[in-house]
């Protein structure tokens, strides 16, 4: 029994669980007829106000807890925001989320615990605003 609990924490360690989600707002359509972009490459990943006048259409928000670097997720970020017909997005907040607690108890026969994991870590967060130009 023991085996078979470690067995599946390894696995649990070599699962990715990193998620990037868009949030849209209420005026974000996919269809865009001026969408000037020809490739995932072109899109902007912004760590202040862009200078051109845009509208936002939405929250960009990545989970992170493998603690990857940004500069991974970016060729992912790009291709979401390039099938979605959005100019960039603007990186605008870094945090750290605190995950529930996970525990896990074994017992034997006679109802004593033999095993005890307890697992509580934070994730860290970038949350983003995705835009189009005006």
């Amino acid at each position: 029994m023991r085996i078979k609990f470690s067995k599946f924490f390894i696995l649990l360690s070599f699962i990715g669980c990193s998620s990037i989600d868009f949030i849209p707002e209420p005026e974000y359509t996919r269809y865009h007829s001026r969408y000037q972009k020809k490739d995932w490459e072109e899109i902007e990943i912004l760590r202040e106000r862009p200078t051109k006048p845009f509208q936002i259409l939405g929250d960009i928000v990545i989970r992170n807890p493998e603690g990857l670097p940004f500069s991974d997720f970016v060729p992912s970020i790009k291709k979401d925001l390039f099938e979605r017909k959005l100019d960039g997005v603007w990186m605008v907040e870094k945090r750290t989320s605190v995950v529930d607690n996970m525990s896990v108890h074994t017992m034997d026969s006679r109802g004593r615990s033999t095993n005890t994991y307890e697992s509580r870590s934070t994730v860290p967060v970038w949350k983003g605003f995705a835009f189009r130009y005006k």
